[in-house]
């Protein structure tokens, strides 16, 4: 999984880059086919999290907005993580739904 972290208008010191990448990483749980994940980060209007997930042919984004990084952070990363559950369960419900339509 490539993961490029974009800091808009400001120095990311290294805690929070190593903060976005964790959480970036821990997308692969939910989904193992993740090609690429975008982070921006922006200190613009308080503290700004925005996270591009490309899967497969599916783009799903994510963004928070907080007082500060880490809330911003789980924010949007608990957004791409609906998504990536919603994905899941579309691809598994909609295989079994093919089998029983059979049986």
């Amino acid at each position: 999984m490539i993961t490029n972290v974009t800091a808009r208008h400001f120095k990311a010191w290294p805690e929070l880059n190593e903060a976005v990448i964790n959480a970036a990483n821990g997308f692969t749980k939910y989904n193992e086919s993740i090609t690429r994940t975008d982070i921006i980060l922006s200190e613009e209007n308080g503290k700004f999290v925005e996270f591009t997930v490309h899967v497969n042919g599916h783009t799903f984004h994510g963004e928070a907005t907080g007082d500060d990084f880490d809330k911003a952070i789980h924010g949007a990363s608990d957004k791409i993580v609906v998504q990536l559950r919603k994905l899941k369960e579309k691809l598994t419900n909609h295989k079994a739904k093919d089998i029983t339509e059979f049986l």
